[in-house]
């Protein structure tokens, strides 16, 4: 859904030379007086896609628990570099540092991957804990 969809998570303008930014999770357009330009954001996009894919892989690897566990734990970091190449993108634009509208809505997303892969990784746990348990009853 970030990476089909033309989510805005960081808006910035400049009123002296009209011109003004958004940073997309897939894009970033920068909309200037003589015309638009638009530069492909491929790390973003990348991150998102494996993100994606792990989360994938980890659903269907039930019966194996501990590298359920492991990628999960990946998928945090995946999860954390998400975020802090979303900052770096967002304000390494300086010269539009006063007149920054800020961070969309939409750029709490990676901090929601971050709570429910925690919900995923305690449930993965309970999980292991009531087999262990059921074993010891035979």
């Amino acid at each position: 859904m970030l990476i089909l969809g033309d989510i805005v998570y960081f808006k910035a303008s400049n009123s002296d030379k009209s011109e003004s930014v958004n940073i997309e999770y897939d894009e970033t357009e920068l909309i200037a007086a003589d015309g638009t330009s638009k530069q492909q954001n491929t790390l973003l996009i990348s991150l998102l896609a494996s993100i994606g894919a792990i989360a994938t892989i980890a659903i269907f690897l039930f019966k194996n628990r501990k590298m359920q566990t492991l990628l999960s734990s990946v998928n945090y970091l995946f999860i954390l570099g998400l975020i802090l190449i979303m900052y770096m993108a967002s304000y390494r634009i300086g010269f539009f540092e006063q007149e920054t509208e800020g961070l969309t809505f939409y750029a709490l997303m990676p901090v929601a991957l971050l709570f429910f892969n925690f919900l995923a990784i305690r449930g993965i746990t309970k999980d292991e804990k009531l087999i262990r348990s059921m074993d010891r009853l035979r």
